[in-house]
């Protein structure tokens, strides 16, 4: 057109600016903008409109100044600054340019009221929603299906999701957007099955779904728990093909996920077309919360192969991933990667950090990924306060507790369970009871079970039986194992005096799980340090005539099973390397002392040649799981035979067990591979490195028993061999229901 000499009128620039917003052109936007204005089009309303419309995606600043050029009364510039204000999340600036058109004199059309809804809605200002809903009922544009559908999500913006409902119910001709926008909200406000019956509404009208209402469909029926809708949605999926979506897709691997459908999630994910990022860390996230981390971290090497780069949601998913399989140095790599990939302040990534660390017993390091986030939100306040909970730093936990409170953060219900456990396990009676009555009367917060627990177990550690049991029966909420077994558990301790109040709780938990005969042990010690020798014999026929079965339960620390159970760590001593050699004629001769809480182990001597010391020895320690979860650290000390000085010390290497006990307590087994550690002397000069590997499980013996009376009636029949060596092994239950018998006859013969 220009090399015929034909002259552009205003229109023609308008759309030419509009085809260089469509391709994203910004290159070519400053030479167009610049014939603009040499043909003297810069004032004309349509080409300012259209350029402010272009520099919203690139430049916000040049669309306010291009807007504040000259003052007008045009509506369609009016919105055109609205939107822009709001595509670009200025929303205050946006409510200013409203009130200032409205000033000017110029009235709204439903462009400009659509635009203002959007930005109410980002704000919560639901006083100005109401005011512009007012406003549409006077104007004819209220009956337009578009306006109604913002009104619909400014009020569940505003959290009023009751009226969002109302004007729904009330839109005459429902489009495509009004259906996608209402179960969007019930979705966001958890109203799940309330989704599931406005899409099979939506079946029965005239309007067919796209894949967005598909996808929020699908996370209705996650959060409402209906496997067997998933799947028959699934099977429609299919039908109207809607599963060559990756959002779809990666919808539906979530909802196998979250019902451990683990095969179905893989194959749903294997037969995408196209995978994204987003659908990678999904399956990453399904293996890692779904108890499989070698799987999580396989899923993230093949989308490394694929040169996708991991986002903060992959990141997450692989600490989860590092903290279940017990990898602390594979957890500080990924530390670094993130810290490379410039996620550093990512909130949940640092919340994640603190909990990797403190589950390692790597408090200091917790700390400082703490100490370095400039700006604390809550999350990462909590999870600082649940590390040194999980830890047993009482008084840390404290102290970080009172500065979150000093910053203005309101603690939530979470934050409170972590302060409630960390004093009842580190015995601070008074704080605990001073902040689970300011959670009640000064945060307005409604204690759960799980806190009602704490307190419990807080009152029983203390000798307090009476009144936790008085605690119990005026709790607003039904009692379970774990409230009975910690009172049991504080009978135990506090023997004698108790007795009345245990046989209580036995009853209590003998109605809750009549085939769990654990408890009666803690009954029967009671009995015997009283002498009362009759009753140790009727309980002891009662054990007999349920069977010496020790049923698995998940009761909280103090339940009669356990302490029951042993947890056995095995320590794998490998090598040591660049250790000094003191010994100046022949091999090193060195050998390790290993302690764990008040038990000892000596190694052999080493084998090997120079800085070398080879051992490639086992240990065993072996405690109740109750003393497993006091302890804090396993010592190592390398000691020199050869050397007469300093009592033949080397160095020391210390590793913290707390992440490692409470994961295997957990899992029931917990495998640390073989890695170096630093050996060090006590002013942390290096002095080498030492490999060591550790595996911590639950006893075999009393899996094996439970597991032998509660076998499936479908499984093949044991050999004879084998269910010889199963009479032979006895559990110690049945050792202990013979010894009193023979006692109580004894005392019986003796009277």
């Amino acid at each position: 057109m220009l090399l015929t000499d034909q002259r552009p009128n205003f229109v023609t620039l308008v759309s030419v600016i509009r085809g260089l917003g469509a391709f994203h052109c910004q290159d070519l936007i400053s030479a167009a903008h610049g014939f603009v204005i040499k043909l003297g089009f810069e004032l004309e309303v349509p080409v300012r409109t259209a350029l402010i419309r272009f520099y919203t995606l690139f430049d916000f600043e040049i669309s306010l100044k291009l807007f504040d050029q000259k003052l007008h009364n045009d509506v369609v510039l009016w919105s055109a600054m609205v939107s822009a204000c709001v595509k670009n999340a200025k929303y205050r600036e946006g409510v200013q340019h409203f009130r200032r058109m409205l000033n000017y004199g110029t009235e709204a059309n439903h462009v400009t009221v659509i635009s203002i809804l959007s930005a109410c809605g980002h704000l919560g200002g639901l006083c100005f929603v109401k005011e512009i809903h007012g406003f549409c009922l006077k104007k004819v544009f209220y009956s337009f299906t578009v306006v109604q559908n913002s009104l619909m999500d400014a009020y569940a913006k505003c959290g009023k999701i009751e009226a969002s409902f109302y004007i729904f119910n009330r839109i005459c001709e429902k489009d495509l957007i009004s259906w996608r926008t209402v179960i969007r909200i019930c979705v966001e406000n958890e109203c799940p099955r309330e989704a599931l019956d406005i899409f099979l509404k939506m079946q029965r009208s005239t309007t067919e779904a796209d894949e967005i209402i598909i996808r929020d469909t699908i996370m209705a029926s996650i959060q409402a728990k209906e496997l067997k809708f998933g799947l028959g949605f699934h099977a429609y999926i299919e039908k109207n093909g809607f599963s060559g979506y990756v959002s779809v897709g990666t919808a539906l691997l979530q909802m196998y996920g979250k019902f451990s459908k683990f095969s179905s999630a893989w194959l749903v994910f294997d037969q995408l077309n196209y995978k994204d990022l987003i659908a990678w860390s999904a399956m990453i996230s399904v293996y890692a919360r779904g108890g499989k981390p070698y799987d999580a971290l396989n899923i993230y090497r093949q989308m490394q192969s694929t040169n996708e780069k991991a986002n903060e949601v992959t990141f997450v998913s692989l600490l989860q991933a590092c903290s279940a399989l017990g990898a602390q140095e594979l957890g500080e790599s990924i530390h670094g990667f993130i810290t490379k990939a410039g996620h550093s302040s990512n909130a949940f990534l640092n919340s994640a950090l603190i909990d990797l660390y403190c589950k390692f017993g790597s408090v200091k390091k917790g700390k400082a990924v703490f100490d370095e986030i400039s700006t604390k939100d809550l999350i990462c306040w909590s999870s600082m306060i649940n590390g040194y909970a999980l830890n047993g730093c009482g008084s840390e936990a404290l102290e970080t507790f009172a500065d979150m409170l000093n910053w203005g953060f309101k603690p939530n219900e979470t934050v409170f369970l972590s302060i409630l456990s960390v004093c009842s396990q580190c015995g601070l009676e008074h704080e605990g009871r001073k902040w689970f009555y300011y959670m009640q009367e000064k945060y307005r917060l409604a204690p759960k079970l799980s806190h009602y627990a704490c307190m419990v177990d807080l009152l029983s550690r203390h000798g307090h039986i009476e009144e936790a049991l008085m605690f119990v029966k005026k709790m607003p909420v039904v009692p379970d194992k774990r409230i009975w077994g910690a009172v049991l558990a504080g009978c135990r301790s506090r023997g004698d005096g108790s007795i009345e109040v245990a046989e209580f709780v036995v009853r209590q938990l003998s109605a809750l799980d009549p085939e769990n005969t654990s408890y009666y042990v803690t009954l029967l010690d009671l009995y015997a340090e009283q002498g009362r020798w009759k009753d140790v014999e009727r309980l002891t026929k009662i054990v007999d005539e349920k069977g010496p079965t020790v049923a698995h339960s998940n009761i909280h620390t103090g339940f009669a099973c356990s302490e029951m159970k042993k947890g056995i760590l095995e320590v794998l001593l490998v090598h040591a390397e660049g250790i000094r050699h003191t010994n100046l004629i022949g091999r090193p001769a060195y050998y390790v002392i290993t302690q764990c809480g008040n038990r000892v182990h000596e190694s052999k001597v080493s084998s090997g040649k120079d800085q070398e010391a080879c051992w490639n020895e086992k240990f065993r320690f072996e405690f109740p799981l109750i003393d497993w979860k006091r302890m804090t650290h396993l010592k190592f000390r390398i000691m020199d035979k050869e050397f007469f000085t300093d009592s033949g010390f080397v160095g020391e290497t210390i590793i913290y067990l707390g992440g490692i006990i409470a994961e295997g307590i957990n899992k029931g087994i917990l495998e640390v591979k073989p890695a170096p550690y630093n050996v060090v002397l006590e002013d942390d000069t290096y002095k080498g490195e030492i490999k060591i590997g550790l595996n911590f499980i639950i006893n075999e013996e009393e899996d094996m028993e439970t597991r032998e009376f509660v076998a499936p009636l479908n499984e093949p029949r044991p050999s004879f061999f084998r269910s010889i060596m199963n009479l032979l092994k006895s559990s110690w239950l049945r050792f202990w229901v013979y010894c009193s018998r023979l006692i109580c006859k004894k005392k019986l013969k003796e009277n």
